[in-house]
């Protein structure tokens, strides 16, 4: 049973306790789910498709006039999906205590959080909602018991959200902070022995936490993150913490194969949820070694469970209940069929880069290592000059990076972009 049909098994039952109000929640909450069931219907199997993905931009609000480039920062939202949020808000807006205190969205909810864990790969129990990475990564930063002769290690390629908390704590707690730098002008070179020698030359017996990101937001690396949390066991680290911002919606992930102890993402990014959701995995013996960084009046009625580092009373639970429907929609575009997908198109772009004479790949030379984030130096221009004239004239979505010596434009398609947008791309770069 759906999580939808789930939601309308439970407000059908208080309906008569809410009245009218409530009876007429159950009519509007079964056209919002009919009508989600109808799109979801028409996009029609990957092997219906004479090409894959063909006419799957119509899906989105993307405006004509732009070519969407960026998702690493932020996605957008499939149109049935967001429907379905629409729907949801106005939903709750008919009788706001129904909807947030009467008990109707519980039930929901938590079908959604098996969800969310089904697609991760772990147990309902070991996820919690947060707002996004960035607060995962607080939760753990502000919760674990560190202090003197204690190190926390990350590269630089770690993304701000993973690494601030880190230095703000430590001079609270007094714990040190490690960050190295990440040979990223390397990157085209790299095996993935050579990732996890990288990490193991910077891991000492005082490493206590080690930091890393599945995809970094630079270069686009994928990390071996499994081999890397072995690699820190037999080192002796205690915790493991992976920034899934570029992966979950992305690559298929099995947060309990990887082995990480927590594993936090934002799944406004590739699972294309609305904005403000976050999901934080937190493996069972460590919880009881985190504090939670806010606590209400559910400490005790969830015990035992990653909820209760969502303990801070009310929540948008309109967009939570839309996380499934976000859900729904990557499944059904299938996570083989997205892979094959990504990796053509991160070809296509590749090939042309090693065709200019203008244009230098600085992301990884080979899939493996890869993932639809991509880094492009154009030389002898400045990035942000690049994106200017780009987005103004031309209209393509994307991030100048200069940053640890790279001077890049940072590109990171959807699998609704298509070869005639990428054509149009390199020959906007060479026009400008």
């Amino acid at each position: 049973m759906s999580h939808r049909r789930t939601f309308l098994k439970q407000v059908a039952a208080l309906a008569g306790a809410a009245g009218a109000a409530g009876a007429a929640g159950v009519g509007d909450l079964l056209a919002i789910d009919e009508a989600f069931e109808r799109e979801l219907a028409s996009l029609g199997s990957n092997g219906e498709r004479a090409e894959p993905f063909s006419g799957l931009r119509e899906r989105y609000l993307l405006g004509k006039d732009i070519t969407y480039f960026n998702n690493a920062s932020i996605g957008t939202i499939p149109r049935p999906v967001h429907q379905a949020h629409v729907g949801y808000l106005a939903l709750c807006e008919t009788n706001p205590w129904l909807f947030m205190w009467g008990g109707a969205w519980e039930e929901p909810r938590e079908a959604v959080r098996a969800k969310a864990a089904d697609y991760m790969g772990c147990a309902a129990s070991d996820v919690t909602f947060t707002h996004n990475t960035t607060e995962g990564f607080n939760t753990l930063a502000q919760g674990l018991e560190l202090g003197p002769g204690d190190q926390v290690l990350f590269s630089s390629l770690n993304h701000d959200g993973a690494s601030i908390c880190w230095f703000y704590q430590a001079q609270r707690k007094g714990f040190a902070v490690k960050r190295f730098d990440f040979p990223v002008l390397d990157t085209p070179q790299l095996s993935a022995e050579d990732v996890l020698d990288i990490y193991d030359r910077q891991i000492s017996s005082a490493t206590r936490v080690l930091v890393l990101p599945h995809i970094d937001n630079v270069v686009g690396l994928r990390h071996p993150v499994k081999q890397l949390t072995q690699l820190a066991r037999s080192r002796g680290v205690e915790i493991v913490a992976v920034d899934g911002a570029q992966s979950i919606g992305m690559l298929e992930v099995d947060v309990t194969d990887v082995g990480a102890d927590v594993y936090c993402t934002s799944p406004h990014k590739w699972l294309q949820a609305p904005k403000g959701l976050g999901l934080m995995y937190i493996r069972a013996e460590l919880r009881d070694a985190v504090r939670p960084m806010w606590v209400t009046w559910g400490q005790e009625r969830w015990r035992g469970t990653a909820r209760i580092f969502e303990d801070y009373g009310s929540r948008n639970l309109p967009e939570v209940i839309s996380l499934g429907d976000a859900i729904d929609f990557q499944v059904k575009l299938g996570s083989k069929a997205k892979m094959e997908r990504y990796e053509a198109l991160w070809e296509r772009f590749a090939d042309a880069a090693r065709a200019s004479d203008t244009v230098v790949w600085r992301s990884p030379g080979s899939w493996d290592l890869s993932a639809s984030v991509y880094a492009l130096e154009i030389q002898g221009r400045q990035s942000r000059a690049v994106f200017d004239k780009l987005y103004h004239d031309y209209g393509f979505v994307f991030r100048p990076f200069a940053t640890q010596g790279l001077n890049t434009i940072r590109i990171s398609p959807n699998v609704y972009n298509t070869e005639a947008e990428i054509e149009r791309f390199f020959d906007a770069l060479a026009a400008a």
